[in-house]
């Protein structure tokens, strides 16, 4: 007799799990590198001012060159040698940086190919020729033109080395947070884009030559030019495709995932159902009754960001400078705008998730917890909760609590990790975890526009949190945890662009004037 387990079964026992976890042991030793190659494959050099190396720079590239020194529990430097390091757009959960970034594109982009991107040396790797868009779109579930696709893998042990099974949670939320960078670079560069999170897996992996233990897909972005024309001849299917010769990655390959509730988790999220011609909406939490409930700050302008899309992450906390109304109100909007996706409801807001923020120097805002509900722009403050100091008191690391005493506000995406599981399956908590990322990501851009500082603490997202936001008799979790604040003038770490690479306008091929 055949038994089945039940939508969020796997979900629901990573999360206990997690809620018990300890420190790790690290072996930094089993430490994998940062990044991958295609040794024997031709490489295709990206100038500058080229549509898709512009885009995949932004996503993954090498843009920034961190002048940073060890710093102790208390934010201090140390006394030892500075490090001088090489620093990607978007953050890394521990700077491991686990995504790849595969690109199918043709003609003017690129030579018809399946290509993989390498941030160190800004080229792309020939993996295998012939136009793959077709059939990648096709595997995507949605019948959309698209000029290039963009797909994103995680190498598991990158991650997982050093944080056992919550390195997938981490993964998840990151490739959210390149999924906003990139919508982002391409909304600059007047390419159309769609995140899709919706998709069979095991196809996307089989044609981009994945093994689905060591790396597997997450998600992927169909981008276009609405000025285009397709004309492309008939495309190879499939299964020729997947028959042609493909490079070979370096050798020694990473770590399969390591058995256990995470690799458990990610079976279930690969084996839920990716497509349906009707699919459900996702429930999106609803705000709570409030015992007061006020307008949240008018936006102030959002300045446009020359050249790039930016952020600032202080390592040393920030100055106690109360925020503007105005600034708050302009990340909150950003924060909770819509995106296009797979997902039903995605093009008015977040699907999956709600948004919480902890006010603790803004100005004309009193200190306090408070839902936001982005359609009436309103901030609710929860009927019950502990103090708002009580955030501190919960399991944080050092450079955590650092942060707290000086930032301004914590927004805190929030959600049921189980709620869509009848719907999405296992894969829910995936998509969740997702969007999580992408809303975290889009308030720090905005915030860092406005002349501000961000940075992601993931242990802030816990109990104690979560009753401070009198989420604690309620099946609502918080999922992740952004600091902001005002950055401080000087201090032990120092950020520059690296020159040449954010100066110039790239403008698509056949752009109407």
């Amino acid at each position: 007799m055949r038994t089945t387990t039940a939508p969020g079964a796997a979900t629901s026992r990573y999360l206990a799990a997690m809620r018990k976890r300890r420190p790790l042991d690290i072996d930094w030793a089993a430490a994998p590198t940062r990044h991958k190659r295609y040794p024997s494959a031709e490489r295709v050099p990206l100038s500058w001012n080229h549509l898709v190396g512009e885009l995949l720079r932004n996503l993954l590239g090498l843009t920034r060159i961190v002048w940073s020194h060890h710093l102790g529990d208390g934010g201090r430097p140390l006394g030892r040698p500075p490090m001088l390091l090489a620093g990607r757009p978007a953050p890394s959960g521990g700077g491991l940086y686990p995504v790849e970034a595969y690109v199918a594109a043709g003609e003017p982009h690129l030579p018809a190919a399946l290509y993989h991107y390498d941030p160190v040396h800004h080229v792309v790797e020939r993996v295998r020729g012939g136009d793959h868009v077709p059939a990648l779109t096709g595997l995507l579930g949605g019948g959309d033109r698209a000029d290039v696709v963009v797909v994103l893998s995680a190498v598991f042990w990158r991650s997982m080395f050093k944080y056992g099974d919550f390195g997938y949670r981490l993964v998840c939320q990151e490739t959210g947070v390149l999924i906003a960078q990139a919508l982002a670079v391409a909304g600059r560069l007047g390419l159309a884009g769609r995140a899709q999170l919706r998709f069979a897996d095991g196809e996307v992996d089989r044609l981009l030559g994945l093994d689905g233990a060591r790396e597997a897909t997450l998600a992927a972005l169909t981008l276009s030019l609405p000025s285009t024309k397709d004309s492309r001849a008939e495309p190879p299917s499939l299964d020729e495709l997947v028959s042609r010769p493909a490079a070979d990655e370096s050798t020694p390959l990473p770590r399969p995932m390591p058995g256990g509730l995470a690799a458990a988790l990610h079976r279930a999220c690969t084996l839920a159902a990716p497509h349906a011609s009707d699919p459900p909406v996702p429930p999106v939490p609803p705000v709570p009754p409030a015992r007061a409930v006020r307008p949240a700050p008018e936006p102030a302008p959002m300045p446009r960001q020359p050249g790039g899309e930016r952020r600032a992450s202080p390592l040393a906390g920030y100055r106690p400078v109360p925020l503007g109304g105005g600034a708050l109100g302009a990340v909150l909007r950003a924060a909770c705008a819509g995106y296009p996706s797979d997902l039903p409801g995605t093009a008015k807001g977040p699907a999956a998730t709600a948004l919480c923020l902890l006010s603790l120097r803004v100005d004309g805002l009193p200190c306090a917890a408070y839902w936001y509900d982005p359609a009436g722009h309103t901030l609710h403050e929860p009927p019950a909760t502990i103090p708002i100091d009580a955030v501190t008191t919960g399991p944080l690391l050092p450079n955590t609590q650092v942060a707290l005493r000086g930032a301004a506000a914590v927004l805190i995406p929030v959600g049921d990790p189980v709620a869509g599981a009848p719907a999405f399956g296992d894969r829910w908590y995936r998509m969740q975890q997702m969007e999580a990322g992408l809303i975290v990501q889009r308030a720090a851009l905005a915030a860092t526009a406005l002349g501000l500082a961000a940075r992601i603490h993931s242990d802030g997202a816990n109990e104690t949190t979560d009753e401070v936001l009198g989420l604690a008799a309620s099946p609502l979790r918080s999922l992740s945890f952004l600091v902001m604040g005002t950055p401080p003038t000087g201090g032990p770490l120092v950020t520059r662009p690296i020159h040449g690479l954010i100066s110039q306008e790239v403008m698509p091929p056949d752009r109407p004037a």
